[in-house]
């Protein structure tokens, strides 16, 4: 009844607003719908084949004027499997954001509430799991780029644009009582757009994200390379910290045409796993990524991603490494909805002895092998 009450209120200042909108006061309802099948070669010793739910979401984008320059902005945004038509991100309400702030062109931006960091800000954002449809995130996603948790309690700062350039940075408080920063986090980038290029980048630090972000992926049937274990092998790991930092840009060499790069370091400190030695352990991965893109028509785009991961465990001194290829199909019927059709093929190596795809709606589960295929295909549609 309390989600409902709530729904049915948003919906009222939706109608509120938009008949404000003369006044230069507006909210607009807006979301993600992403649905298909997803097909794997190899998944805990077979093959398997389900429906593939990708990012879909529902929010509230609003904005006020406030007169000389300033006005005051919110989002309200929720993800949901439109499967079952529960709640992700927890069950939270509004689980991918909530925030509100003032924004002004010549002072910039200052935020409240749940948020994005700034890798995910800044850096994600020529990565293919963002770019395109969300099925081709690194081994465990382990730096964040397919969006496993945002970060709570965050007060984010971006400055205005000068010349290309934007600066910001951004504290989340852990609220916990009598330690002050057990569940902080601290961020921040640099991003600059001027013509054709577009370069970036960012850090940012999570203590104890495990508690901070329930969220996330913080088991290691998820977080596969952390061993070489059977793929069924799962305990639970829960870092003092963790850190993700790195840079990354994009050239476009015409309106048809694009090519990226990013390299990222992800570091998860004191990872708590008795059993494999690992209580004091610490888990570090490299991720570089190089991907373009091509409309070959205007209703089609091709696209191509290769990710490198390599891995180093300590102290076991385990360093697995992944080399992942996609290729995406997307054909638009209009600007809002498109079909597409993904091919992943992952192949496991150096200590790693299990492939893990990782996509938008989480892991089939790891192969029996170092090899693992996954086919994607479904409907993409944007209001």
């Amino acid at each position: 009844m309390k989600r409902i009450c709530t729904t049915a209120l948003l919906l009222s200042m939706a109608a509120a607003a938009h008949a404000q909108s003369a006044s230069g006061s507006s909210v607009t309802l807006y979301g993600v719908l992403m649905e298909g099948l997803i097909y794997s070669n190899n998944s805990l010793k077979g093959a398997s084949i389900g429906t593939a739910n990708g990012p879909s979401r529902w929010g509230f984008r609003g904005v006020e004027d406030l007169g000389g320059g300033m006005r005051t902005i919110f989002v309200l945004e929720g993800g949901f499997n439109p499967n079952t038509g529960t709640m992700s991100q927890g069950s939270r309400e509004f689980g991918r954001q909530a925030y509100v702030g003032l924004a002004s062109n010549d002072y910039g931006t200052l935020t409240f509430g749940r948020q994005y960091d700034l890798t995910q800000d800044y850096l994600a954002q020529y990565s293919s799991p963002l770019m395109w449809n969300g099925y081709t995130a690194t081994v465990g996603d382990n730096n964040n780029f397919n969006y496993q948790f945002r970060t709570n309690n965050a007060v984010k700062y971006v400055s205005p644009l000068y010349r290309g350039l934007q600066a910001g940075v951004m504290y989340s408080f852990g609220g916990v009582a009598g330690s002050f920063g057990n569940q902080s986090a601290v961020g921040f980038g640099l991003n600059y757009a001027q013509g054709p290029v577009k370069l970036s980048a960012a850090y940012m630090r999570m203590n104890h994200p495990a508690a901070a972000a329930s969220e996330g992926l913080w088991s290691t049937s998820q977080f596969a390379s952390i061993s070489a274990a059977s793929p069924t092998f799962s305990y639970a790991i829960a870092p003092s910290s963790m850190e993700i930092w790195g840079a990354g840009g994009q050239y476009a060499i015409d309106k048809q045409t694009f090519v990226g790069f990013v390299y990222t370091h992800s570091r998860y400190d004191d990872l708590g796993v008795a059993q494999l030695g690992l209580t004091h352990g610490r888990a570090s991965y490299d991720n570089i990524e190089a991907n373009a893109s091509h409309y070959f028509t205007p209703a089609y785009q091709l696209d191509f991603d290769y990710t490198y991961t390599h891995g180093t465990i300590q102290p076991t001194d385990f360093k697995p490494q992944y080399h992942q290829f996609s290729l995406i199909n997307n054909y638009f019927l209009s600007k809002r909805t498109v079909l597409y059709v993904t091919g992943i093929f992952q192949l496991a190596a150096g200590d790693a002895q299990h492939a893990n795809i990782e996509y938008a709606s989480g892991s089939a589960g790891a192969s029996s092998s170092k090899r693992q295929v996954a086919l994607t295909a479904g409907i993409f549609h944007r209001f």
